[in-house]
């Protein structure tokens, strides 16, 4: 053989066994090794966990324990996690089982994205103890208990049933001998009754062909009388009994009250007494007639004040929704006052502290309650841009919140609208947001239905995005036609 080939092949074999001994000591090869993320978190037990085990994310093996370490009386644990596996700062930890009595794994719920992520070398705050296989046994010990007792009680009602049918067991004979003896007589009557019963029903149908709709209008008001007296008729005989036996209890004071009526009577005709006074006082006919001029008045500003109802229904381009109800009170053509409700499926969002493990911990929370709207609004016509249209601003509450807006009605069926509110924005956690906005334009297109378009969250260039929806309003003169067009029950 060849001295240079001899040499080169031991080459090839040593720096294999190398490259083998690597691989098997380092658990993978170095030089394709990927980037990793460490993050730790700390456990009171953690049952049986060992270095080298899996870490998943969601159900996917994204790493591996690589340390597992005593520090200040508890267990720290390092996961080495893939580089890019989304992590976030309400993330929690548990370690499981692969099976009854398999291997130990960790397992990593993310969190939710709104609470930020969390940064590489950071402590996972939230941890669950693991499931110890010692409990799960004590727990079917006394599953088994309570079957092992379920188990004795069927057996002493077998007992119990066997007992009462030996005891009952001549009964029991003399019972079946009765009923065979019932069947014989059907056996030999009931050809003769089936015949009888098939001429009463033959006869009963040409009776009712001929008269069927008399018999059913009979039949029906017969239901409903009987329905009627049913429900009615017990409670009127309460009520009699009731009204009878009140009467004749309290007889001799209902004739002494008929007497003093009738004395307190005189007295008013006389003019005696307070009541007799104003009664007969004709200064009490003119304080009533000033009190009817005040009552007309009050009832000329409602009969002028408009009646405004607006249901509506809007979808913003980052998946969320909104929709609501606003009712608006114009007294007169100068101002309006509208009251409103919201439901927003975004939310509102909330910060408050919370202690874990004796440290404090902020959390946000989301809150899925209605929202509120109400505002004054003055109305000033357009003398500058297009005659005939109008020009209002609004102040007040909207969505629960502080806000300002204006609308510019240009006809009866485009207006144009701009608003911005929630100064202090808290619904995008450990972002410093500026307030929200909202700039479109609404077209009623068809009798009381409308489109509206516009952009949403302008001041935000992360989250500025476009809206679009629809709805209806009305006023209290349709609101009239409808009802008016609706036939009602009579009583």
């Amino acid at each position: 053989m060849n001295n240079n080939a001899w040499k080169v092949g031991a080459l090839v074999a040593v720096s294999a066994l190398a490259f083998a001994g690597t691989v098997l000591f380092f658990g993978e090869i170095p030089f394709i090794k990927g980037n990793k993320t460490e993050y730790y978190a700390y456990f009171d037990n953690v049952g049986g966990l060992s270095k080298g085990s899996d870490v998943r994310v969601s159900g996917v093996k994204v790493g591996k324990v690589k340390e597992i370490l005593f520090e200040k009386g508890k267990v720290k644990v390092v996961l080495e996690v893939k580089k890019g596996v989304p992590i976030y700062r309400d993330a929690v930890v548990k370690i499981g089982t692969l099976g009854l009595l398999g291997d130990k794994y960790v397992e990593i719920q993310p969190g939710h994205p709104e609470s930020g992520k969390l940064p590489p070398n950071s402590v996972i705050l939230y941890t669950q103890k693991p499931s110890d296989i010692s409990d799960l046994i004590a727990n079917l010990s006394k599953t088994a208990k309570g079957i092992n007792k379920l188990a004795d009680n069927l057996n002493r009602l077998a007992q119990n049933l066997n007992t009462l049918l030996a005891e009952n067991r001549k009964n029991l004979h003399q019972t079946l001998e009765n009923i065979a003896k019932i069947t014989q007589n059907l056996e030999k009557t009931l050809p003769q009754l089936t015949e009888n019963y098939n001429k009463l029903a033959q006869n009963l149908n040409t009776l009712l062909e001929k008269n069927s709709s008399s018999v059913e209008n009979t039949l029906k008001n017969l239901k409903q009388l009987t329905d009627t007296l049913k429900r009615e008729l017990p409670i009127l005989v309460k009520n009699l009994n009731s009204a009878v036996k009140t009467f004749a209890d309290n007889r001799n004071s209902i004739e002494r009250t008929l007497k003093n009526l009738e004395r307190i009577t005189q007295k008013i005709n006389e003019g005696k007494g307070t009541l007799g006074k104003l009664i007969n006082d004709k200064t009490l006919y003119t304080e009533l007639k000033r009190s009817v001029k005040t009552l007309g008045k009050v009832s000329n500003t409602l009969a002028k004040t408009q009646l405004h109802i607006e249901a509506f229904a809007q979808y913003e381009g980052t998946g969320d929704s909104k929709a609501g109800v606003n009712i608006i009170l114009q007294p007169d053509d100068t101002k309006y006052y509208l009251f409103g409700v919201v439901g927003d499926s975004a939310g509102k969002v909330t910060k408050k502290t919370i202690y874990r493990n004796g440290s404090p911990v902020e959390i946000t929370e989301k809150d899925y309650k209605p929202e509120f709207n109400l505002q004054y609004a003055r109305i000033f016509p357009d003398r500058w841009f297009h005659r005939g249209s109008s020009i209002v601003l609004r102040i007040g509450i909207k969505e629960s919140t502080g806000g300002i807006g204006a609308d510019y009605i240009f006809n009866e069926k485009l207006m144009f609208s701009f608003d911005i509110w929630d100064f202090g924005r808290q619904d995008r956690p450990y972002e410093d947001l500026k307030p929200n906005t909202e700039l479109g334009i609404k077209y009623m297109f068809y009798g009381p239905f409308f489109v509206k378009a516009g952009g949403y969250d302008l001041l935000n260039a992360k989250y500025r995005t476009v809206f679009f929806g629809g709805g209806m309003s009305f006023t209290d003169n349709d609101l009239k036609y409808l009802l008016g067009g609706i036939k009602l029950p009579s009583f």
